[in-house]
């Protein structure tokens, strides 16, 4: 029976439920990670069967430390089942899984805070504007009061004016948090100190920025939720060599008293690349399962490509997010005069404001000189004759570092230097701490502007630039409404859409520590995370009866799908999710669908018999689904109808079949778009026997749809499609316009089962076997392995895999064992734009029995050869066909 309300404030909740069989053996209870995953030596984190609760479970925790050397140091009972340990660095952790009512053990892995300093944007409310928060605040007077946020990251400075200048008292916004970790800890030593202090106070400013884009009181920073109640929840510690790295136990431990201290939302801008199955994503599931919301940021890995999403953002249930670059930045202004007598004012990215600011009280002369190689680039010395005393230097972005360039144009004389961007839009130059002039860049059109009128001043004055230190100004952002350049794509490894939605995320206003700063632009899925936790607290306070899984519905079906300009499609869900939220339309929707998206993992081949239109066409990939459209509304009907809109397909590969970073898509731009309209096989179609029904009040309709993948694309090229179910409802006797929901989809267009997850050797040269140096060796019949001399075997992995495993076989290719860091499981991509392009094992005369490497036997003298196999996305661990298998060359052991 369908339930109904009379308003769109009050929805219905549903539960779920969670169990395991215990039939794992208890090696395969031990996840053992790739090579590239840093781990903290001898820690582990063990989860129980749900058998072992309450009384049960100080048996269980007996069993576990009368294991020799085993200490528990954290124990978890709400949102994980089970503790963390210490042992002794060698220990095998097998031993932990062989206790009764093990269900899993994990090392202990360390999660990085990953942001970066942006363009200055103190237009903090517009926007709220495009997102309708501040239609939410002021026409509805809902600021999120009465519900409750707990914030788990490096702290809070709540002595910032902005965020209540208080702590815990009455009338306070901070009412709930802790410190987990102290200003000590370094993730570097095997045993860092942890000192928690009595408050969270931060000393990063990563938690301050976030919980001003939550609370921020004004008139700086407006949040976007200022009457929530705010917890927060200190796991990382102060800066170490740069980096904010805090382990998953420390973190677990914020996650879990964020939920014991009864928080509605938690909010975690953290995490790093993973699985569903990683244990912060398992704790996250079991949270939403128990009623409270959970949302992560995706990553900032989009420089990467494809399967960037992290964890625990990928974890079932939990709303991922995506960043929005901001619509308007404000900052630095520079006037710029032609000798011609034309004037721009210009938005100048001051790269090196700490040290020397961009700042020139009076006109400098602007010239744009050639280096040693007749180049604007810069990026070799000037000739002698090339004087820049007293000059800016005005040199192009590409080819080297941006500190290269200024060193040589400093060595020439330079004062101070403007590199113009070769693509769309402005970025922070990012320089050697050495640098010690004022370092700018300009827009591409900025700087052609320059150029041009240096061209034409030739012989009758030159250009000159005036930045006063006063001089601020708000411009349109070149990148605004559009998905943030760092932000990671999905799908998750088992092809399921994350991001989920998408928020702004790129240069952020917000409040930072009084003694950092006190206010700090910055980017990041780490800036759009609180921004969609925020809006979920406008949601809950209109809503309160609505669930997790519903309002995951109201959030996802109300956003608004983004366009791409390059291409006139709509940006594929794998980058976007489901769009921008939208505020006022999840408050004011009175209807639910579901699912919220359409993962289309698995496909049937053949003819579409039960779509006359179909039918014409023969074999095709297909697929088909349920989609349930609940009126919520009591008192009146709605004629819903149906329509699809594709967005661009997306590969991973260019066409000669190489890896390729920057996802290729699908038109490739905006000529072909007319082209793809008349030619409806290269798009993913949808069609439904039913287009349009009637749903009275309180009332339900399922409509199945079947999906066609685009059949006009070449399988070969590995083409991910996807688009939106577009959803157009109209009340009845109601004069207001209709009102529009989508609801994603997407897919491979193939069979995902089959693809391979490494890069192929006819593309890349790998698989392959490497000398102790990484160079690639081309004849293995030189390779003789000896008590001195090691060998690699290299490897790069394009697809995430479960497991991949690195075995030694003789002569008659039998296998003797596992070579060193030969087992890995929950493989993500290797990550070539963060240093992370190849993995490997190291081959050796010796080798080991079991997949955690701790019984070493030695190989007898005699011919070898390796075999590296890489499990298939969903495949079956344990079913051989599913490997993507590679056998090296013969090489020698001696």
């Amino acid at each position: 029976m369908s339930k109904c309300i009379a308003s769109a404030l009050l929805l219905i909740a549903f539960g779920t439920g969670w169990s395991l069989a215990n039939t794992i053996a208890p090696e395969d209870k031990v996840v053992t990670y790739p090579s590239n995953v840093r781990i903290k030596p001898g820690s582990y984190i063990v989860e129980f069967e749900e058998e072992a609760r309450g009384a049960n479970v100080n048996a269980f925790i007996a069993n576990i430390e009368a294991l020799p050397e085993v200490t528990i140091s954290n124990q978890f009972t709400k949102v994980f089942n089970g503790f963390s340990v210490t042992t002794a660095r060698d220990a095998d952790p097998v031993e932990l899984a062989r206790v009764r009512g093990v269900r899993r053990v994990w090392p202990v892995r360390f999660h990085d805070l990953k942001y970066s300093f942006a363009p200055q944007n103190s237009t903090s409310f517009f926007h709220h504007h495009m997102t309708s928060v501040d239609k939410v605040l002021k026409e509805l007077g809902i600021d999120g009061k009465g519900i409750k946020i707990g914030i788990v990251d490096s702290g809070v400075d709540y002595n910032h004016p902005e965020l209540g200048a208080c702590w815990k008292t009455p009338g306070c916004p901070w009412q709930y948090g802790e410190d987990f970790i102290g200003d000590r800890f370094d993730f570097n030593n095997d045993n860092p100190i942890i000192e928690p202090n009595k408050t969270p106070m931060d000393c990063d400013g990563h938690g301050t920025h976030v919980a001003g884009i939550i609370g921020g009181q004004g008139p700086e920073v407006h949040g976007v939720a200022p009457g929530a109640t705010l917890g927060m929840y200190r796991v990382f510690s102060c800066a170490v060599g740069g980096a904010v790295s805090a382990p998953d136990d420390i973190i677990l431990q914020g996650i879990e008293a964020a939920f014991n201290d009864g928080h509605d939302v938690i909010s975690l801008s953290l995490g790093g690349g993973g699985w569903p199955e990683d244990p912060l994503a398992v704790a996250c599931s079991k949270i939403t399962q128990k009623g409270v919301v959970v949302v992560a940021a995706i990553g900032n890995d989009g420089s990467n490509g494809m399967f960037t999403a992290g964890s625990p953002a990928v974890g079932r249930g939990v709303i991922s997010v995506g960043s929005v670059d901001n619509w308007n930045i404000t900052g630095q202004v520079a006037n710029i005069t032609l000798p011609s007598g034309a004037y721009r004012s210009v938005y100048v990215e001051d790269s090196n404001a700490d040290k020397a600011p961009f700042v020139f009280e009076s006109d400098i002369p602007v010239v744009a000189p050639l280096d040693a190689t007749g180049s604007l680039l810069g990026c070799s010395e000037y000739p002698t004759f090339v004087n820049l005393t007293g000059k800016i230097a005005l040199i192009k972005r590409g080819t080297c570092t941006f500190t290269v360039k200024v060193r040589f144009a400093q060595s020439a004389g330079a004062i101070g230097v403007l590199i113009y961007n070769n693509a769309n839009g402005i970025m922070n130059a990012a320089l050697d701490p050495a640098v010690n002039i004022p370092v700018a860049m300009l827009t591409a059109d900025d700087g052609t502007f320059i150029i041009d009128g240096i061209l034409q001043g030739s012989g009758s004055g030159v250009v000159t630039i005036k930045s006063r230190k006063s001089a601020v100004g708000t411009f349109a952002a070149f990148t605004g409404g559009q998905m943030s350049s760092f932000s990671s794509f999905g799908p998750s490894p088992e092809l399921d859409i994350d991001p989920v939605i998408s928020a702004p995320g790129g240069s952020i206003w917000s409040t930072f520590p009084l003694g950092l700063g006190k206010y700090a632009s910055l980017s990041g899925t780490s800036m759009a995370t609180p921004y969609v936790s925020g809006t979920i607290a406008l949601l809950k306070q209109a809503r309160p009866k609505l669930s997790v899984n519903d309002i995951r519905k109201a959030l996802m079906t109300s956003a608004k799908p983004l366009r791409d300009d390059n291409t006139g499609k709509l940006v594929h869900p794998y980058s976007s999710g489901s769009g921008l939220v939208n505020a006022y339309d999840a408050i004011m929707s009175r209807v639910l669908i579901s699912p919220p998206t359409l993962t289309i993992n698995n496909t049937n081949w053949g003819p579409v018999k039960d779509i006359p239109q179909l039918q014409s066409l023969g074999s095709v990939r297909w697929a088909v689904r349920s989609i349930n459209v609940n009126n919520t509304d009591c008192t009146r009907g709605m004629l819903i109808s149906l329509d699809n809109t594709a967005a661009n397909s997306i590969s991973m590969y260019s066409a000669n079949g190489m890896l390729n970073l920057t996802p290729r898509t699908w038109p490739a731009d905006n000529t072909t778009v007319a082209a793809v309209a008349a030619s409806s096989s290269t798009l993913p179609q949808v069609f439904t026997q039913t287009k349009s029904q009637y749903i009275p009040a309180g009332q339900s309709r399922n409509f199945i749809v079947y999906i066609v993948a685009p059949y006009g694309l070449q399988e070969s090229d590995r083409w991910f499609y996807g688009g939106f179910l577009n959803f157009t409802l109209k009340w009845n006797q109601e004069p207001a316009p209709s009102s529009n929901y989508v609801v994603p989809y997407a897919g491979f267009n193939g069979n995902y089962r089959a693809l391979d997850v490494m890069t192929s050797s006819a593309q890349s040269g790998l698989p392959a076997l490497a000398d102790a140096n990484l160079s690639i060796i081309t004849d293995s019949s030189q390779l003789v392995i000896g008590k001195n001399t090691t060998a690699w075997l290299v490897y790069s992995i394009d697809v995430p895999t479960r497991v991949i495993s690195a075995t030694m076989l003789d002569n008659k290719n039998k296998t003797r064992g596992y070579l060193a860091y030969g087992y890995q499981e929950y493989n993500i991509r290797n990550l070539p734009n963060s240093g992370d392009s190849l993995s490997g094992a190291i081959i050796t005369n010796k080798i080991y029995e079991d997949k955690e490497a701790t019984v070493e036997i030695d190989v007898p003298p005699g011919k070898y050869h390796a075999r590296l196999m890489a499990l298939r996305p969903l495949g079956n661990p344990k079913n051989t066909s599913d490997y993507q298998i590679w056998d090296s060359p013969v090489f020698s052991i001696l």
